[in-house]
């Protein structure tokens, strides 16, 4: 059986704490003023169509419309029966899924009438938000009809709000067929 006589050494684990804390600050300023002479120098990057050299739209900010907020056309809105049950007097402007971001809550013209829950009885529009009457695909395709059918009744019944963008004004009766 083979024995060791002479002790293993054995290594620091770690730098001395001194010498980590001297060369913190000076580590951070060269970082700084590195950060400072990029930012100077940047230039967007450029990819080539056909040949040419087109900036890069990954660098560029994306335009978002500001989302229309709108309390007379919720109201009419929650004014129509139901669109899935059709029940009369208890609907209210049902927010579709699409358009939406972290917290932010689609347009209001993104809207269609759903019933809200009544004593005894769950509406349509919780059963909605909760997945238990359609898939997520099947309402997302749904919400979409929806909401341009209620767009479309509440253009013909005359109670759009005035300042509130028409979404389907090439389809009214302005024609010229």
């Amino acid at each position: 059986m083979l024995t060791r006589r002479t002790p293993m050494k054995r290594t620091p684990f770690g730098r001395k704490l001194s010498t980590v804390a001297e060369s913190q600050p000076n580590r951070e300023q060269r970082l700084a003023a590195r950060a400072v002479a990029a930012m100077k120098n940047a230039v967007p990057r450029a990819a080539t169509v056909a040949g040419a050299a087109v900036l890069s739209t990954a660098a560029l900010p994306v335009a978002k419309e500001a989302p229309v907020r709108s309390e007379p056309y919720r109201r009419a809105v929650a004014s129509l029966p139901c669109v899935i049950c059709g029940v009369h007097g208890y609907s209210q402007a049902a927010h579709a899924n699409t358009g939406k971001g972290a917290s932010i809550k689609a347009c209001d013209l993104q809207t269609f009438p759903a019933c809200a829950s009544r004593p005894g009885l769950l509406g349509c529009h919780h059963k909605l938000d909760q997945g238990a009457l359609f898939t997520k695909y099947v309402r997302r395709e749904l919400e979409s009809v929806w909401v341009a059918d209620t767009q479309r009744r509440i253009h013909a019944m005359g109670l759009w709000p005035k300042g509130v963008p028409y979404p389907h004004e090439d389809q009214g009766s302005n024609r010229d067929h």
